[in-house]
């Protein structure tokens, strides 16, 4: 890299806002992935005006550009794969606007995802996208992965709140798409583009979203099946109410084993081969008719246990059941395959069917848990790393279990993105001719390949 573009970095921002020293860079080479890349340099960005002159620079010396939120991505997506610059948005991390009469939020991309519910939780209102990493990942980052999470089943993910966005191209040129109005039909839908789009068409710089009414309550239900089929078939009738649960996250046999002698409770219990945690939110008198109607149908497709209820402390026990899986994985291994596929809901036991035989086939630990009421399922194929003999069987299922999820009709990827841990896998779903138009979907906005290059394809 050009050492003189460092120079002028330092001269448009200061060298405070300008990282060099390889201890100060360090942090930023990795993500959740295992892979590390380290960069030349990060910046720190305060408007769309200085974003803009940093695009131009990297431009003139031909130098990568990486956006970068919290680095808490699973795919790859903010790691410099050619090194260059990194601009971290961690100080643009403003609430620029609550538009309450529109029901809207504009916000600099560095805003932490559970800092912007409690704004508006405090105020009355809600804004539902909830990555798992939501405690501490971006609006940026989840826009540019178009995050997802268990609400997703009621309210969606991100790209159905996202209203406007000011990007800054590969070209250096501040651009605004969307509006502030429900109905937009002025050309091509460029803000869903750029949802979605990992970081590869532009840098933003001020987010507008759509928020709603705060729910006045919550309450959840643990329940969980022996037969399989029987607890499909409760969950796919769940999904038909008018009033559809608020979250409907699932753990088949190989989570719930995990789980069992990691978890302890006296109240809950994690058993058998396919259990649920389901929430119902609204009023407080919806909640109750609600969890009301949930046991019913629960009930009729004999469950060997269940449990509900709208006091904080169970609601936070059910969900620490949850969150245990992932703690309770390292017994398997000390490397981790994350595949995060979604599949068609009625492929869902299919789907899982075949994990247990690749399992077996290639004598790896696979275990799945995920959102059942949107088919998203998280594959978690656990590996020794010391062991060359299983890290190879484990790529092996790997590719097994990305063709199978094609095959289903479904998706690489659900709410984490392709990055570099998939994009050789793309192949399996697309041809060469829908490639190219990616690509030159790309060149439009990042003529000279400057912006994240080296990701999806």
């Amino acid at each position: 890299m050009n050492r003189k573009i460092i120079e002028e970095l330092k001269a448009l921002l200061g060298s405070g806002r300008v990282l060099t020293e390889a201890e100060e860079l360090i942090c930023y080479s990795y993500d959740a992935t295992p892979k590390e890349f380290m960069p030349d340099a990060v910046v720190f960005p305060h408007d769309a005006g200085e974003i803009s002159k940093i695009v131009k620079l990297c431009l003139q010396y031909d130098t990568p550009l990486v956006g970068r939120g919290s680095g808490s991505g699973f795919s790859g997506g903010s790691l410099p794969l050619k090194g260059g610059i990194i601009a971290s948005f961690t100080q643009m991390n403003r609430i620029l606007e609550l538009d309450e009469e529109n029901m809207f939020v504009s916000v600099e991309p560095g805003v932490i995802n559970a800092d912007l519910k409690a704004y508006l939780s405090d105020r009355g209102y809600f804004y539902p996208p909830d990555p798992a990493s939501y405690e501490f990942s971006t609006i940026g980052g989840n826009v540019a992965e178009n995050s997802g999470g268990p609400g997703a089943v009621k309210y969606g993910v991100t790209k159905d709140y996202v209203a406007a966005l000011e990007v800054i191209t590969g070209e250096g040129v501040i651009i605004n798409t969307g509006s502030k109005t429900v109905k937009n039909v002025s050309g091509y839908n460029l803000t869903q583009l750029f949802v979605g789009s990992e970081g590869t068409l532009g840098l933003f710089s001020k987010i507008t979203l759509k928020i709603l009414p705060k729910p006045e309550a919550n309450s959840l239900i643990l329940v969980s099946f022996d037969d399989i089929n029987n607890g499909y078939k409760a969950a796919v009738k769940l999904l038909r109410l008018l009033n559809k649960p608020s979250m409907l996250e699932f753990m088949d046999k190989s989570s719930i084993e995990s789980v069992k002698s990691y978890f302890k409770s006296d109240k809950i219990k994690i058993d058998g081969n396919f259990l649920f945690i389901i929430e119902a939110d609204g009023s407080r008198a919806e909640v109750d008719k609600s969890i009301a109607e949930y046991e019913k149908v629960l009930k009729a497709f004999s469950p060997i246990f269940i449990f509900s209820s709208g006091e904080d402390e169970d609601k936070k026990e059910i969900m620490e059941a949850r969150k245990a899986i992932s703690p309770s994985l390292r017994k398997y291994g000390d490397f981790k395959i994350n595949n995060d596929i979604a599949v068609p809901i009625n492929k869902i036991p299919e789907m899982l069917l075949f994990l247990e035989e690749i399992s077996k086939a290639y004598r790896v630990p696979i275990i799945n848990f995920g959102h059942f009421g949107d088919g998203n399922i998280h594959v978690n194929i656990m590996l020794h790393k010391n062991d060359a003999e299983m890290m190879e069987r484990g790529e092996s299922s790997k590719y097994e279990v990305l063709k199978k999820t094609v095959e289903t009709g479904g998706s690489l990827s659900g709410e984490h993105g392709i990055g570099l841990e998939k994009k050789e896998f793309m192949k399996l779903k697309y041809d060469g001719y829908y490639m190219n138009i990616l690509k030159n979907i790309k060149r439009v906005f990042d003529p000279g390949n400057i912006i994240n290059p080296g990701k999806i394809f």
